[in-house]
């Protein structure tokens, strides 16, 4: 059983494979649950809980992505391990981290929102007593804006999940994703916008010359659907550069707030995936950028 964090009720709209499924629990029945696992006081779980970002407060509800399967569990008279279930390592490397957390990676690729898996647990039921065998977690979890799955997004997403692989393939469009990732785990503004404009660097500063400018032509490009829509994203580029700038050398933080951290986000998500979507070497990529005027784009027809 895993927690999710930043998630409506939206997210149960959500279908997952190998038997992964998502469902609700209010405040009571979630803390409760989670008390019992780990043999806890109900008042010390939702200490635990509080910084995790887990419970949704306008909707009063809890989710969790939950899945079940059989292994070999040998404790002894005190509800103690053994020996260790290789089974559930099994179950973790393969459908717990490789399948489900790509996927939740993905689906914050896809679209804005910091959804996570803060919290997750294996157990076993003797006697309808669930003792846990192992937990893993994070500190903290930043409080965001819930990841809204529209109905309409979700064939666009499932088609988006379905063609894409983790680790990507060429190394500079990896480094461009890690560093998206790190921007959601730094939990400083900083640092958060200063892994957003590297990631933007490493995917699109393709040349010498000047810095500034080159990443913020190319973004223009990729990006811009129509010359006007081009000059806006470049004028913006060049200003969250300029703030980029006077960070690194004052290491004050007053000019940076969350927009701009939003903004970044989005300019490196939607370029990973063009990027992606276009699959070009990093040289091809910059040839083609420099040859096209903006509202050009002749690899979308």
């Amino acid at each position: 059983m895993g927690a999710l964090a930043n998630v409506d009720s939206s997210i149960l709209r959500m279908p997952l494979d190998h038997g992964f499924k998502i469902e609700d629990k209010s405040l009571e029945e979630g803390i409760r649950l989670i008390s019992r696992i780990e043999g806890l006081p109900l008042k010390v779980v939702g200490g635990k809980l509080l910084p995790l970002a887990c419970f949704n407060y306008s909707e009063k509800k809890y989710y969790f992505v939950t899945n079940s399967f059989k292994s070999d569990i040998k404790m002894n008279a005190r509800g103690i391990l053994t020996s260790f279930p290789m089974g559930v390592a099994r179950f973790d490397n393969q459908f717990a981290h490789g399948y489900l957390n790509g996927t939740m990676r993905l689906m914050r690729l896809f679209k804005e929102g910091n959804i996570v898996v803060p919290l997750k647990y294996y157990y076993v039921i003797e006697k309808d007593i669930p003792r846990m065998l192992m937990g893993s977690g994070t500190q903290i979890c930043v409080w965001e804006e819930p990841y809204e799955l529209k109905p309409t997004e979700i064939p666009g997403l499932l088609s988006f999940i379905r063609n894409t692989s983790l680790p990507f393939s060429k190394s500079f469009l990896q480094l461009g994703f890690e560093a998206f990732e790190l921007s959601y785990e730094a939990n400083h503004r900083g640092l958060s916008f200063l892994s957003l404009m590297i990631g933007l660097e490493a995917l699109l500063n393709t040349g010498f010359g000047e810095l500034k400018y080159r990443v913020s032509r190319n973004i223009s490009v990729l990006l811009g659907k129509t010359g006007e829509n081009s000059e806006s994203i470049f004028g913006e580029v060049k200003r969250l550069y300029d703030k980029r700038s006077k960070l690194v050398h004052t290491g004050k933080l007053d000019t940076i707030d969350e927009k701009d951290i939003s903004r970044s986000r989005y300019y490196l998500r939607e370029s990973i995936k063009e990027i992606s979507r276009m699959r070009k070497r990093k040289n091809e990529i910059g040839d083609l950028l420099n040859s096209c005027g903006f509202g050009k784009r002749p690899w979308k027809k």
